[in-house]
Order: structure tokens, then sequence, then C-alpha cells
């Protein structure tokens, strides 16, 4: 493992400084200088001008004027979009005149779709497109989190800032109870982004709607993302190495009472309680010298490191790129890290009518969670120190009848583990072109991938409610996942007078098998008796002759227990996709594919997922005006049928029996210490399961204007699941586990946009990107029209539950009590009574929070629960600005959402006056007769009012603006780079998640998704992270 290293960063900051004072120490190249102008002698600004065979360029300002350094005999060459490329030898002393062509065929860049490509003028579907430049801009162990804010109506969030933490993917909300992630093609083939490195990724295209995505069928319900790796070109090899050294900090922390604010707000607790300071605990009684942080004790300053080295070149044949990558980060919190190295290789063979392709991707993680438990970490008081010299172990569990609470800095010391992944991805492409425009392609894929997962908590007390007497204990879990995949592919593409016919067919087949095994040992055994019925138990110390032996079989002679499984998963699917173009402005494209899925039964198996999609080329119609601003204006309409079977198990459409011990209730059948084992039927045979089918509906408009440097996408969609999988409830009584039915319907609107403005100034180059989108989710109907989903409760998952999921409001919205302010005197709490006279909060007191009778029943319950919103963000945006002059390059990105609410789980959580706990400082403003303006209740003992119940109280605004990234670089000029014999060489600052501007009082505002059912509930999770970096790019 790579160690704490700083040098980088100094050596980085020297480079920066030199390069300047080197720069100036040499000649440079002839300055030449012209002016670009198109067909209508009009001059063209953005017009890019490079120095063939290196990486001098510039662009034409918006007079068509530009300058750049050349020597005598070097090839100046010109592109852009819609311009044909053109070439033109440098003359000493001679200013340049270009005159540019235009070029329909340069419109057309090419976009990566399902099992094809199409011309970018030609498409029907709603297809984003990020460049690689970009996502290489965001240091990050996973290039998916290099997405955020990148796509209009993609959202990219993570549940924490723990070193190697997956991001939770949405496109166009949520439609599914089940997983809701993407499907990731990597090259063509499915495959896992996790594995590969933001610079072996050349672009990201992100299928949106049901046209677009239908031809994967059932794995597309949820979007679909095509990566395109880089690939080798022909010439001479080329090296490319690039790194980065980032140190990492939170991006907010919390504000905990220290000592003397920690028996304050107790002191009131206990006293409002109508407790008498001689009936305090000892605590608050006995003096104490312990002023313990352990907020500041279990952070820690992290760091993290990148290397990455390819290889890339390729002859008149064969073309390669060969890349290794090693990535380091060390947590912010002590005792986590993260650690991936990857090889990755791509070569491409053409030869004739034959073309041979592979891939492979190899990859080992090791992820070190914290050891500790967070909200114990939190809840420790600060009058328990650390260490304590009559404990054991040495650290201090208890002092003066203190709650007990884990002392994290002892578990992040006896504690070990670790989960490690090996992931291996191959695939080979044999293609053959049989005749004119049609070609035929086998695809065959594989994945395997191992995790191990690995405990030993040797024998030691984390906390005081441990008993005296502890055990050794080790656990391990070994997985092994398997893919296979084997495509046929026949692709058509002909060209015949104003026709235009690309075409598709195809078979494909895979074959999925998970299997895990895991074991765990105790260092104890567990004597059993049968005794008048009931089994008694008697634990006594067995295994493990060395409690600090970490294996598994160290512990033969105590308590194990194992389990496993071995599932198997088969998709059998057909597909076909045809697009036809006539004179390049009426287009129709047409899809559809049959998918056979083993997790469903014989009667419902098989699932059609049909598409089309039309466009009208509007710019190209001889009625429109000819309006030279006007360069691109295309209309689409795409209707088109996904499938989903996320939510199911291998065997959910099976009746299926348990087999066991009849241990439930201590109670047993037969005698002695062998009970009888017994069988039971626990699900239902249900031929009726089929799959969830999401309709996709969407409108689009692309526009260009002024020379196509302003470009853009205006989208429409309404997409609707149907057939939802939901689990319905059952009566006890029948025995059986909850069935999971088709019976529900989700509906998914929302508007994008999506524009790109670019412009030049003399040596100034601007690019102006932006992305905006509006969302909004409704739930139509579920099992009956009172039915209600909840979500995970706050407080042991069953307790403080603030979302529902109930008909005509959005997937887990917010159902909550509603706070209407704080009773100001014992009077006004007695004087609040129904129209019966009743009390309706009978424990209420001066300085609790009065609750409104929603209903006005005359009862204050769950019933007077009303819908609060939802942390579903209404409208999502990001404004990406890229400014270069001369060898300098600036980047900014800011990105945000709104119309979203956070439930403050962490408030609930360490506001919540529970004895013995640490609190927020915002505890200190708690009410009191002295202070009555303040909306923090008073401090009781008990909470007999119930002011921390889930109510509005812990309800805010979740709409914020965050600087993404900020980057800038120096490239050192090709004059001084030739004399070193290198090709390029830059330098970066960067600084990631700098400033954010909100009103949200916790950490942080970006809070991820736990589950669907819990949107916008801060659980008190691993912090966000900030990071200031510093990075260098080679090719030589």
């Amino acid at each position: 493992m790579i160690k704490n290293l700083r040098w980088p960063i100094h050596l980085l900051l020297g480079l920066f400084v030199a390069m300047f004072a080197v720069t100036s120490a040499f000649a440079q190249p002839g300055l030449i200088k012209g002016q670009i102008l198109n067909e209508a002698d009009q001059p063209i600004g953005g017009i890019n001008i490079t120095v063939k065979g290196t990486t001098v360029s510039t662009r034409s300002g918006a007079d068509g004027s530009f300058s750049i350094r050349a020597s005598a005999k070097d090839i100046l060459v010109f592109s852009a979009v819609s311009f044909k490329t053109q070439e033109i030898q440098v003359s000493p002393g001679q200013p340049i005149l270009v005159k540019l062509l235009m070029d329909m065929k340069g419109l057309d860049e090419v976009v990566v779709i399902g099992y094809g490509t199409q011309r970018k003028s030609n498409l029907t579907s709603a297809v984003s497109s990020v460049s690689g430049e970009k996502l290489q801009q965001v240091a990050s162990s996973n290039p998916i989190n290099a997405l955020q804010g990148r796509v209009a109506g993609l959202t990219v969030s993570s549940p924490g800032g723990n070193p190697g933490q997956v991001a939770d993917v949405r496109l166009r909300g949520i439609g599914t109870f089940g997983a809701h992630q993407p499907l990731y093609i990597i090259d063509g083939v499915p495959g896992d982004p996790y594995f590969l490195s933001n610079t072996d990724i050349a672009s990201m295209e992100v299928l949106k709607d049901g046209a677009a995505a239908s031809i994967y069928g059932s794995n597309s319900a949820n979007g679909v993302i095509l990566i395109t790796t880089k690939k080798g070109k022909k010439g001479a090899p080329l090296i490319d190495v690039s790194s980065y050294y980032s140190i990492v900090n939170p991006t907010n922390k919390y504000s905990f009472l220290d000592a003397d604010g920690y028996k304050k707000v107790h002191t009131q607790m206990y006293t409002n309680a109508g407790i008498l300071p001689a009936a305090f605990p000892a605590y608050l009684t006995q003096s104490s010298t312990a002023n313990t942080d352990w907020q500041k004790l279990i952070n820690r300053q992290g760091i993290s490191q990148n290397y990455n080295v390819g290889l890339s070149g390729g002859g008149d044949y064969l073309t390669y790129a060969l890349s290794g990558d090693l990535t380091d980060d060390k947590g912010t919190f002590i005792g986590s890290s993260f650690n991936k190295k990857s090889l990755k290789s791509r070569n491409d063979f053409t030869k004739g009518i034959l073309t041979v392709g592979s891939n492979i991707i190899y990859s080992e993680t090791s992820t070190q969670a914290a050891k500790f438990d967070t909200k114990d970490s939190y809840f420790q008081s600060p009058l328990l120190p650390v260490m304590d010299s009559n404990e054991k172990y040495g650290y201090a569990l208890t002092v003066n009848g203190l709650p007990k609470f884990q002392n994290p800095i002892a578990a992040d010391h006896f504690l070990d583990g670790y989960t490690k992944t090996k992931y291996l991805a191959g695939n080979i492409r044999i293609g053959l072109k049989l005749y004119k425009g049609l070609t035929y392609t086998a695809n065959l894929n594989y994945i395997s991938s191992q995790t191990e997962d690995y405990a030993h908590n040797p024998p030691y007390r984390a906390n005081a409610n441990d008993p005296l007497v502890s055990y050794p204990k080790v656990y391990n879990r070994i997985s092994n996942y398997k893919e296979q995949l084997m495509e046929h592919l026949l692709n058509y593409d002909i060209d015949f007078g104003k026709h235009s016919i690309k075409a598709v067919a195809g078979y494909t087949a895979q074959e999925k098998t998970n299997r895990f095994l895991s074991a765990t040992v105790d260092g104890k055994t567990i004597i059993r008796t049968v005794v008048n019925g009931k089994i008694v138990e008697t634990e006594v110390p067995g295994g493990f002759s060395d409690p600090n032996f970490n294996t598994i079989t160290a512990g033969l002679g105590g308590t194990f227990n194992a389990a496993g499984s071995n599932n198997k998963y088969v998709r059998l699917s057909t597909l076909g996709r045809i697009s036809y173009a006539y004179d390049q402005k009426y287009l129709l494209q047409v899809s559809a594919r049959r998918d056979g899925s083993s997790v469903f039964g014989e009667d419902r198996r098989y699932g059609v997922f049909p598409s089309a999609s039309v466009g009208w080329n509007i710019y190209k119609e001889s009625f429109m005006p000819e309006w030279k601003w006007l360069n691109n204006l295309k209309i689409r309409a795409s209707y088109g049928e996904l499938g989903n079977e996320g939510g199911l198990g291998f065997y959910d459409h099976q009746a299926l029996i348990t087999t066991a011990n009849t241990w439930s209730g201590g109670y047993v059948q037969g005698s002695g210490s062998t009970p009888w084992p017994g069988s039971a039927s626990y699900s239902l045979l249900n031929r009726d399961l089929r799959w969830e089918t999401i309709k996709s509906r969407n409108l689009g408009l692309d526009f260009g204007l002024f020379n196509n440097q302003l470009t853009g996408a205006l989208n429409y969609f309404n997409n609707t699941t149907d057939g939802l999988l939901i689990t319905k409830e059952v009566p006890p009584s029948s025995g059986l586990d909850n069935p999971i039915l088709n019976v529900g319907k989700i509906s998914n609107k929302g508007l994008e946009l999506e524009t790109n403005y670019k412009f030049s100034r003399n040596d100034w180059h601007f690019d102006l990107g932006g992305a905006f989108s509006l969302l909004r989710n409704k739930v139509l109907s579920l099992a009956n029209q009172d039915q209600v989903l909840y979500g995970t409760g706050l407080r042991y998952g069953t307790d403080h539950i603030p979302t529902q999921t109930r008909v005509g409001k959005e997937i887990g919205a917010f159902y909550l009590y509603e706070a209407e302010g704080i009773f100001q005197s014992d009077a006004e709490a007695a004087n609040y009574k129904n129209a019966k006279g009743q009390v309706l909060q009978p424990n209420a007191k001066a300085g609790d929070i009065k609750f409104k009778d929603a209903n006005g029943d005359g009862v204050i319950d769950e019933s007077d629960k009303t819908y609060q919103g939802s942390g579903f963000a209404k409208y999502e945006y990001s404004l990406n600005l890229a400014i270069n002059y001369k060898n300098f390059d600036l980047s900014l990105f800011w990105q945000g959402v709104g119309g979203n609410k956070i439930y403050n789980g962490n408030r609930f959580e360490l506001e919540g006056m529970d004895a013995g706990r640490n609190f927020l400082t915002t505890t200190l403003n708690a009410w009191t007769p002295q202070n009555t303006q303040t909306d923090m209740p008073r401090a009781v003992l008990g909470d007999p009012n119930r002011n921390a119940r889930e109510s509005t109280r812990f309800l805010e605004n979740g709409a914020y603006l965050r600087l993404k990234l900020v980057q800038l670089g120096y490239s050192l000029p090709q004059t001084l780079l030739k004399r070193m014999k290198i090709n390029r060489l830059r330098v970066y600052l960067s600084g990631q998640n700098l400033i954010t501007f909100t009103k949200y009082t916790g950490l942080d505002p970006e809070i991820g998704t736990f589950s669907a059912l819990d949107t916008g509930v801060d659980r008190m999770m691993y912090p966000q992270n900030k990071r200031l970096l510093a990075g260098l790019q080679l090719t030589f």
C-alpha cells in the first residue's frame, strides 16, 4: 500500500514555478497569423487550429482571426463540426487566409447507441454524451461519481463520503421499489464501471428514453449508460502518465457540547423532570477532569492518491491501448481506507473483411470500514476519558454511572476486518463483412468476481454492556459471482439516393451464477439440554487456545455457524432495430426485444419490449427562412416499453419449503439435546408474477445557433411503471411469508434542458455548458388505495418513521406531525383542548411543542400525520465553464438542487434529550422562562410530551448550490516540450466541494438515498468530503 506521501504536492508546485521561469528562456518559433472565412466570405469563430503531429493548438476569434506559433514547413490543420477539415503548410512571414466549406456530414457527430452507432443528426431518441476529458477532471475512485450534474435528468449521489463508496444513480426519477441502478455497457457488453479508471474512458452516453434503451429490454428499465474506453491510434507508441495527490477533509462538522455544556443541559433535564439534586446521577454531581472531544478523535485528515500509466499505439492493422491504475484512499474516519489496483487492455485488429477486438479488465480492491458505531461515538459523553487504567483492556467504558456506549477508540484498536474483491472481465468480439453494408459480429463476454468479507473480534469489552467474560470471534464469507454472455449480431448499413437505412438483428444468451459460503466461530461452547420441554443453554469457553489467533480453524472446539447458497440465473433474448432516414429530413426508428428470464414461472417467462421514434430535421426544409443564425433544428418524438425484474429474488415465483430444527421460542420436539428436524411451506406458487413494465414517452427538440456555437436539446418525458412489484401483507395465521405481486403503478414526468456555448476572443476561448431538469414523481396505485408502505425507522428500524408511500404522492413522502410553536406557559398548554373540553396534550408544560390536531378528531395520534413534502428534488441544475488562455486553463463546475426537503435525523438523535447522551450545542438554547424566544423546546428527562416525535420540527429545506469543481491548469509550451522530447506536460491544482450555499443545518445537504422508501432522510452517515489536490498529466 502507498504510504502517506506529501512530496507530490511540493513537486507539482515547484513545477508550476519552474515552467514559467524556463519558458521564457527558450526561443519561440514564428508567429503565424491569419483569418478564417466561410463560403459567403463571413468570418468564422471557434475553429480549431492545430500544428499537425503536435498538441499545439488554438481557436479562431469571433472575427475569424487567429495566431499560432509554428515553424516553416509545419502543417496547420483547421477543423470544426459542420466544416470540412483543411490542411495548409506554413509559409514564414505570410498571413494565411482560409476558406472553409460546409460539410453536412460534419454535423453528423457519431453517437454510440445500443448495439451500434448513429449520426447525431439522425438520432430520434434522447441521448446525452459526456466526454472523458470532463470525467477526468473529477478525482474519484468511482468514475460514475464524475457524472454528477453533467446530464440533465441523471441524479448521482453518495450515501456518504467513506472511501470506495458506490454511487447511487437515478435516471428520471424512481420508478420501482427494487434496484434502481442503470445498466452499464462497457465497449458493447455489460460490465461494472466501479473497476475502471476515469483516465481509461473516452466518453459516456446516457440513453434516457424508451426508444434509446428498449433494445436492451428488461435490463434497461432504469436507463442505460454506455461507456466507451480509449483505444489505440495508428502511429508511434505513446506513453501517458497521470497522477494526483489529494488532501481530504469533511465538508462540515457537528458542534457538540463540551463538559460544562453537557452538565448544564442534563441538569436542566433532571430539574424540569422534578428530580431533586440529591437524586441526580453521579456523573452530574461528581467532579471530572475529562473533556473529551470524541468527534475530533474519530476524525482525521484523509489522503487520496492516484497513479495511472498508459501505453497506446498501432500499425496498419492492429491498435492497442494498455493501462495500469492505482488508487489509495485514507478516509476521514480513523481506520477507514480503500485501495484499488486495476489493469486494462484493449486491442483492435482489422484486415480485409475481418475485425477482431478484445478487452480485458482485472482489478483488486480492498476496503476497510470504520470499526466503531458512528452513533455511539456521537452519543458518548465528554465526561468519559479515552483511557481507564482500572479497566482490564485499558480503555474507559463508563464512569460515575454514565450510559454504556461503545468506546470508538477501543473498537478501532481491537477490531479487525476488511472486504476484498478480485474482478476479472474479458471480452472478445469477431466481425466479418459479409456483403456491402452487411456485417456479422459475435461477442463473447466473461465476468468473474470473488469477494471476501472478514472480521475478527478479540476478547475485549467494547462497552460496559458486554459481559465480563467475553469471547473471541472470527467471521469469514467468500462470494463468487460469474457471468457469461454470448451475442450474435447482424448489422446492415446502406445509403442510396436520398435513403439511408441502418438495421441490427441479434440473439443473446446470458447466464449468471452467484455462490457464497460463510462461517462464524465463537470462542465458546453452548451446551443445550432439554428440561421440562424447554431448552436450557450454558456457555463455556471453547476453542482459540490463543485468543489472538484470527482464523476460522483457530476456533476448533468453539461454536460454529455456517451458511451458503448457490443461485443460477438465465436470460435468452432476441432483438431487432431498423432506422430509416429520407433526405436526412424525415427520420424513423423502430425496435423490439423479446426477453426470457428464469426468475418468472413458465406462464410469464417471456416479455416483448417494443419502441418507435420519429424525427424531423425541419431546418433542412426549403420553406424555412434563411436565417444565418439558425444552423440546426430537429423535432423528435418517441415511445418505448421497458421491463424490470430488479425487485425479485431467484425463486420468488416458486412454492418454497424450509427445513430446520424447531427451536423457535425455545420449545422443541423430541427429547435430550437433539431436536427433531421439520419442514414447512412458507410461500405459494405464483404463476402470474410478471415483469414490471415501464412505458416511456418523450418529446424532444435539438437546436444549433450561430454556426453551431450554441447547441442544445430540450426534452419532455412521461414515464409510467405498471405492474409494480410490491410485497402484499397476508394474515400471520396463514403461516406464509408476504408474497410479491404485480399491483402498483408509478408516474415520473419531467422536463430537461442541456445547452452548450463555445466562443473565442483572440487568445481567449470559452466553453459554457448547462443542464436543467424538472421532475414530478407520483404513486398512482398500490395493492389498494389505502395501502401504506412505511420507510425504515430512525430508531431500531421500526420506530420514528418519517416517510410513507401512499397513492397520490411521491415515493417515500414525508408524513409528519405539524409543530405549531412552543407553549409559553402551563396555562396555555392546559387550555389546548378539543371540542369536548379534553386537553389535547395532557403531558405538555411550558416550553413543550404544540402539535396540530390535523384531522380535528379531538385526539393527537398517528392519524394527525399529514403530507409535508418530499425528498425528491423538484429541479436540478448545473453550470460548467471552461476558459483557455494561451497555455492556461480554468474550469468551474457548479451543481445544485431545489424544491426538496430533508428530514434531519441527526437533530432527532442529537437533540432528543435521552439521558446521558451528548447533544448539539443548539440544546443550550433550550426554552426556559428566561429564554422564551427560541424554537428549541425545554430540556426535560424522558420527553413526556414527545417533543422528539417525527414532526415538522426536524424538516428542513434541502436546496443547495455547490461549487463541485474548480481546476487551474498550465501546459508547458510546445517549443519547450520539443527540446525535452515530450508531447505534453500539464500540471494542475484542483478543489472539489469547496463552497456550498444551503439553509440546511445538517452536516451536508447531499445525503444520498438510503432506499426508495426513505428518500430525503438524513441518517447520520459517513460525512461528505471536500478535496484539495495537485495533479500531473504527461505524454511522451
